[in-house]
């Protein structure tokens, strides 16, 4: 199904004829494009579904939401076309064709691998981990900050979690 809503979002969005049907059938199969692609990293799913329900409940502008979608799609022009079918006129997402697949950027697998370490180590732990980490993507949370909430989750009884952590973290 590569692509396969991708033409339909070509040109921008807010595709003024479509009617309600065509409109709910083109996000039915962008939804399904998205789940296949992410099928065994859940947390996309989760980020992805929080991106639109900001968006359906108007949380976030327009442009928080490109900007959300760009990051969380990267590498997935298709999924980046696609997504412009939703998007008012005058909005639209554009893609760098020459932007490898994120599997094949250094540290993706790392990453999800590591959310997984400390979700097997402390099941009770994973949930506010990772509600940093939303309010860190979502609110676009200082650096700092985003450490040292980190930093009071994990240092305590999982020291080697943060120090593994701060390996993903952009310099300071």
């Amino acid at each position: 199904m590569a692509g396969g809503v991708a033409a339909e979002g070509d040109g921008g969005g807010g595709e003024g004829s479509t009617s309600s049907e065509e409109t709910r059938n083109a996000a039915k199969r962008y939804l399904k494009e998205v789940t296949e692609t992410f099928e065994d990293q859940q947390e996309k799913l989760v980020m992805f579904r929080e991106v639109m329900n900001d968006f359906g409940t108007e949380r976030t502008d327009v442009a928080g939401v490109v900007e959300r979608v760009k990051e969380l799609f990267k590498g997935h022009n298709n999924l980046l076309k696609g997504f412009n079918f939703f998007l008012p006129m005058g909005y639209e997402i554009t893609v760098d064709k020459d932007e490898p697949p994120p599997e094949t950027m250094a540290g993706f697998r790392e990453t999800l691998d590591f959310i997984r370490v400390v979700k097997e180590r402390d099941e009770r732990l994973y949930r506010p981990f990772m509600d940093v980490i939303f309010r860190y993507w979502r609110q676009h949370m200082d650096i700092i900050k985003l450490r040292r909430e980190v930093d009071a989750l994990l240092s305590k009884d999982y020291p080697d979690l943060f120090v593994e952590f701060i390996r993903y973290l952009p310099p300071t």
